[in-house]
């Protein structure tokens, strides 16, 4: 084929992709027509079937074609975070570390939100036929895209024990969710706070979890592990030495050991 027709040929498969990707994205696979795609692409019906012999395999076509781009951007942005926040040594995975991963889920999420529409119809039409792969065993991606990172994480004192990949993942996951409720289904802040501060909560919680580490906490952290009974003993124990919890009450001082 000469170059010069291939190349209208590619032209018309990308306006006819394009134009069933805006029906499939609006009104869904079944919803949407041959005649429908072919009036948004101003072209005829039999052309589309000169480049598609079924609406089947138009719509896997805009599949492969939207996944493509949308996960292209997805490792650029991924790569530019990682030259960014891990172009030094340090304590990996820290405030700022999460804080830019997050803007980087954030203009994907906001760059192609196509993307995330056909993958709901998917969802709804197919059982998530051409989309499920995307979710497979994504704390073993982490693993094998950031493994110094992660096994330094692992490395620290500090370090939980639970697996890094799967920590990440899981913030991954948590601040993704929070831009597409934002982006697709008109959050409008649906947590309570700006996306900002929203954020920089869920990467809080991330890291240091929900209680503060005092001893009027570990009271409520005995009833949340062991049940109210415990919680209760402890309050009663520490009403009936005088203190709070968490501090020596008065028996405690009485008792305790001199100096000499």
């Amino acid at each position: 084929m000469p170059k010069l027709a291939q190349k209208r040929a590619e032209q018309n498969r990308r306006q006819i992709e394009q134009a069933a990707l805006g029906l499939f994205t609006r009104q869904g696979f079944h919803g949407t027509n041959m005649r429908e795609i072919a009036e948004r692409a101003q072209v005829s019906t039999g052309a589309i079937y000169t480049y598609f012999p079924t609406k089947g395999a138009l719509y896997e076509s805009v599949v492969r074609s939207c996944r493509t781009s949308a996960l292209h951007s997805y490792e650029k942005r991924i790569r530019s975070w990682l030259a960014r926040e891990f172009d030094t040594p340090g304590e990996p995975f820290t405030q700022r570390h999460l804080a830019g991963l997050a803007g980087e889920i954030r203009s994907f999420v906001y760059d192609h939100p196509d993307y995330w529409k056909l993958m709901y119809v998917d969802v709804v039409e197919f059982n998530n036929r051409h989309f499920a792969d995307s979710f497979h065993n994504v704390p073993e991606r982490f693993n094998q895209t950031l493994d110094a990172q992660l096994k330094r994480a692992s490395g620290h004192p500090a370090w939980c024990g639970i697996d890094p990949g799967f920590a990440l993942a899981t913030v991954y996951m948590q601040i993704l969710t929070y831009f597409l409720v934002e982006r697709l289904f008109g959050g409008n802040q649906h947590l309570g706070a700006a996306d900002d501060t929203a954020i920089q909560r869920i990467i809080d919680l991330a890291l240091h979890g929900l209680w503060r580490k005092n001893g009027a906490a570990a009271t409520i952290r005995e009833s949340a592990v062991h049940g109210p009974g415990v919680a209760s003993s402890v309050q009663r124990s520490a009403v009936e030495s005088n203190q709070q919890p968490g501090k020596p009450g008065k028996a405690a001082v009485r008792n305790a050991p001199s100096e000499r």
